[in-house]
């Protein structure tokens, strides 16, 4: 199991960056200056006194407009055994009404000091150093939770624990054949409730969620692999190679050959 917190820094260069993406999530908190993101073909005007909030599954880039630009960057990595606890949320869900930049002014010397401390204990080797991170990760995303008033996204205990089991299920275990019969069965409910409170709590489709967790797979195992994409395709649990490639392209706006070109060193 990977650490819960995969990079954690402060940085003062004024650095523009392209459209792009991680296999992480990232919190972005802007302490000086004004950046423009592009998050899946939004524009959002950030200024000191926000966070911004990528899941990997969103494409992002980032330009300063001011002549000063100072930051702390975050990166979480995917999948973690914490991911049931409901501030979680923040990072895979996209309700209606969510925002991706969120004024946290208020508590801007809070977070401040969460992500120094977060920073101090990624630069320690101790065996309490991990646990310690996703304390202080854990205390940073209620923070920004109660600043954004969307700390459950609505949803009643049990329903919420629901959604987030299957995206869990998705994450870790996105090469599987699922149905929807299937789903609601296990968990004694109407396949008509259960697509109700899945899009209601994530802002995705239960399907869509699931082609969000195989084409991000995707793009790993392209950039970070020499398998094959006919490997890739049946890894993913896409059905076919035309399959894949068409899903692909419609998310990342280029097709997997394309893409694996662009970001794989050479």
């Amino acid at each position: 199991m990977n650490p819960t917190i995969h990079t954690a820094y402060f940085s003062d260069t004024k650095k523009t960056t392209a459209m792009h993406y991680h296999d992480c999530h990232q919190l972005l908190f802007i302490t000086k200056g004004t950046a423009e993101l592009y998050i899946n073909g939004n524009k959002i005007t950030a200024k000191a006194g926000s966070v911004a909030i990528f899941s990997r599954y969103e494409n992002h880039s980032v330009n300063v407009i001011s002549d000063e630009y100072e930051r702390f960057v975050l990166t979480i990595n995917p999948i973690s055994n914490y991911i049931e606890h409901k501030e979680y949320a923040l990072l895979l869900n996209r309700p209606s009404g969510f925002e991706n930049v969120i004024d946290i002014s208020d508590s801007s010397d809070e977070v401040k000091t969460i992500f120094y401390n977060i920073i101090e204990e990624k630069n320690r080797t101790d065996e309490y150093s991990e646990e310690m991170q996703h304390s202080l990760l854990t205390q940073l995303l209620i923070t920004i939770c109660r600043a954004s008033d969307k700390s459950s996204f609505s949803l009643p205990g049990e329903s919420f624990n629901m959604v987030f089991e299957i995206q869990k299920m998705f994450e870790c275990d996105y090469g599987r054949t699922y149905s929807l019969d299937e789903l609601a069965k296990n968990y004694s409910v109407s396949v008509s409730t259960l697509t109700h409170l899945f899009k209601k709590a994530t802002g995705y489709s239960v399907f869509d969620y699931l082609t969000s967790c195989r084409v991000a797979s995707a793009k790993y195992f392209l950039a970070k692999s020499n398998l094959p994409i006919g490997s890739i395709v049946e890894k993913c649990g896409f059905s076919d190679n035309s399959n894949f490639s068409r899903m692909f392209k419609k998310a990342v706006g280029m097709t997997p050959s394309q893409f694996r070109a662009k970001h794989q060193k050479p």
